[in-house]
């Protein structure tokens, strides 16, 4: 059969779409890939300041990758390529001052190029390496003994959210301050400071010998990236200075510390109501109890809840340095103090000035702080008590072991670090060529010191968000503080003798309140951690409504014997109405007892946590030299003394309060008075006391109804 053309062309064409040709498509061109390209790159860098930067480079194709020809090429500072797709990194550096040669390449996967980034370091402070307090690599700060890395205010986060003091004034209320120290100059604010003695704006003090304020506003706000000295825990706040502790060298002056110079320098008066923190590195301890000052105390409430336009002030206050002994006049020591030994510690290992028997330190309104030192251990002199808020770095002694680094009075004729023929560390004298002036020191420590760098700390959380009242501060405080010596053990003392005899706990270990926070009475809620309480304040949002203050609630007319040597001692209770979140809690006691070291003083919350308000084998030994004949000098025991607690921070107080007083010891106590030499006087134990009163009165905000 004969098929048509049309026919055949079809099968045809189906047969060629069918590829029965053996013809080949030719092939496509090859890709050409490209090399990338790149350059070298130079950047500037501040000392301790995270930067951030993006390595160059270029591709035809894309799709690099970035990396480090050899890590080891970083010797001073930390390099972190965060992307490496993108080559966006950061370094930082502790350096004060020099040149880092990075190698890094970049590749396409099969071609790569390499280049240089040099990163110069400028405007560095010398002495920041040293300032353990700010970073603590373990160094020595010019002592013999070295600290241990980490133990340290962790203030580097902080400065990279670029919170540094900025818009935070701070008043120096001391013996002084220096304002045309080079390292302070810059931040002092011109013509706010007030000399109390000459009514100028110059308060540097008259004795070339009283450095101790310009040592305190360097630790609180030396400048910063000056290429000088150390810097501030605060580099961009502002500093206004009073010489309160001065002395007249003309005589004209009799006393500087009158009341009408306390409310001029804490913010009562025009010369000091720019100041929203107030540093107070000074303090008193008595032999005896007594009471407020009410005039004073009515300033610290007045200008800590009511100035800012109500969002109140900050008053920082030094614990006291009388863990070991304490100046009243001369030195009141332990009995056993010269002849303790590492086995058997004075005074029982207790404090012999519990920070509590100086009632300034009673007052809710100032921020009390103990002292810690380089190995993240309470400073060996620092007072402690239930009235402890938080703890920041004092150091030790700074032969032996580190002090803190910073300012000094100008000169090797003025100051700490005066030139002598045998100088007291390796860096004073003029000798050392990091300080040839003699402008700095590297022996300034007790709660004098733990104090500004408080200071410091609230500066630098209120520039991190200036709405803060003063209860967020402390509540920010409170909340980010670090439990440091978490291991720590329970000091015990033993109620009489024998193998039966009971241990009583006069320092709890850490406890953990029913709020869930810890506390300790050497720690508070624990050593300031700068960048967490600024992450915190630029985050917060709690609302703590609005500041309540109960009345005095008072049981008197008691007369309850207080058992001699009883581990059971003598318990009375009150019940509180108020339902309150717990900010603070305070109390007056009324006791007689002849031999007050004996005693130790309990407060109990309704939801059981126990808070030690004064510690026994104490200091107040009046007892043991005053006249009995003389009714002005006699002290039958507590009158009226207050007491304050920070243990119970966040609990209820709604319910019942139980005051508990034990007396611990039957046999023999004394007491060292150095102005009578070493030879102890001891105080006898004549009867039993009693119990004869007591009050509460407690600060927070109204705890919210369940809904």
């Amino acid at each position: 059969m004969r098929m048509s053309i049309v026919a055949l062309s079809i099968t045809a064409a189906l047969l060629a779409g069918c590829g029965s040709d053996d013809k080949k498509a030719p092939a496509p061109e090859p890709k050409v890939n490209t090399a990338p390209t790149t350059a070298d790159m130079t950047v500037d860098v501040s000392q301790s300041m995270l930067f951030s930067g993006k390595l160059e480079a270029t591709d035809a194709e894309g799709g690099l990758t970035y990396s480090l020809v050899d890590p080891a090429d970083l010797k001073l500072g930390t390099f972190t390529l965060v992307n490496k797709n993108t080559g966006e990194f950061t370094y930082s550096s502790d350096a004060s001052e020099g040149t880092e040669v990075v190698r890094f390449k970049v590749s396409d996967g099969q071609l790569q190029a390499e280049a240089n980034l040099t990163i110069n370091i400028k405007h560095g402070d010398p002495l920041f390496t040293y300032q353990w307090h700010l970073k603590n690599t373990g160094q020595n700060a010019f002592a013999a003994n070295r600290g241990v890395a980490g133990e340290d205010m962790n203030v580097s986060g902080a400065i990279s959210d670029q919170a540094m003091g900025q818009g935070v004034t701070v008043a120096v209320v001391d013996d002084g301050l220096e304002i045309a120290h080079p390292d302070l100059m810059n931040n002092t604010v011109n013509g706010g400071s007030f000399n109390l003695i000459t009514g100028t704006v110059d308060p540097t003090p008259f004795s070339g010998e009283a450095a101790h304020g310009t040592s305190v506003g360097g630790i609180i706000a030396a400048e910063g990236w000056n290429g000088i000295g150390g810097r501030g825990v605060a580099p961009k706040a502002k500093l206004i200075g009073f010489n309160f502790l001065d002395q007249d060298p003309t005589g004209k002056v009799a006393n500087v510390q009158t009341f009408e110079n306390f409310a001029k320098s804490h913010g009562a008066s025009a010369y000091s109501d720019s100041a929203r923190v107030f540093n107070q590195s000074y303090g008193y301890s008595l032999p005896f109890p007594h009471g407020f000052d009410e005039d004073e105390t009515e300033v610290y409430q007045d200008i800590a809840t009511q100035s800012f336009d109500g969002k109140g002030s900050i008053f920082v206050k030094s614990a006291g340095n009388g863990y070991q002994y304490y100046r009243f006049r001369t030195f009141w020591l332990p009995g056993d103090y010269f002849s303790a030994t590492a086995e058997n510690p004075a005074n029982y290992g207790l404090p012999f000035h519990n920070s509590n028997m100086s009632t300034d330190n009673a007052n809710v309104y100032n921020l009390v702080v103990s002292a810690i030192n380089a190995k993240g251990k309470l400073s060996s002199y620092s007072s402690v008590g239930s009235n402890i808020f938080v703890t920041a770095p004092g150091g030790e002694y700074g032969d032996d072991d580190p002090a803190i680094v910073t300012t000094d009075r100008m000169g090797c004729e003025n100051g700490y670090a005066i030139a002598e023929d045998r100088p007291s560390t390796p860096f004073h004298g003029g000798l050392n060529p990091l300080n040839p002036n003699c402008d700095y020191n590297s022996t300034m420590n007790g709660t004098s010191s733990a104090a500004p760098n408080t200071s410091g700390a609230v500066a630098v959380i209120m520039s991190a968000n200036p709405d803060l009242t003063w209860r967020d501060v402390r509540h920010v405080l409170a909340k980010t503080s670090t439990k440091v010596d978490a291991d720590i053990a329970a000091k015990t003392v033993t109620i009489g003798e024998g193998e039966g005899a009971p241990a009583y706990t006069a320092i709890p270990a850490w406890q953990q309140n029913a709020a869930g926070f810890s506390f300790h009475n050497l720690y508070g809620f624990g050593r300031v951690n700068v960048s967490e309480a600024v992450k915190l304040a630029k985050s917060y949002a709690e609302d703590l409504g609005e500041y309540l203050v109960t009345e005095w609630q008072a049981s008197q007319e008691l007369a309850k014997a207080i058992p001699d040597a009883d581990i059971n001692g003598v318990t009375d209770t009150q019940v509180v109405a108020d339902n309150l979140v717990i900010e603070a809690v305070q109390i007056q006691l009324t006791a007689d007892h002849l031999r007050l070291p004996d005693l130790a003083v309990e407060l109990i919350s309704p939801a059981g946590t126990k808070s030690v308000l004064m510690t026994p084998y104490n200091g107040l030994v009046y007892q043991g030299v005053m006249d009995i004949n003389d009714p002005e000098d006699l002290v039958t025991g507590f009158d009226a003394t207050p007491m304050l607690s920070n243990a119970f921070y966040g609990e209820s107080s709604k319910g019942e309060w139980t005051i508990k007083l034990i007396d611990v010891n039957s046999g023999d106590y004394s007491f060292i008075k150095f102005d009578k030499g070493r030879t102890p006087i001891a105080i006898p134990n004549e009867a039993d006391g009693k119990l004869k009163g007591w009050s509460i009165r407690l600060h927070g905000h109204a705890a919210k109804s369940a809904s």
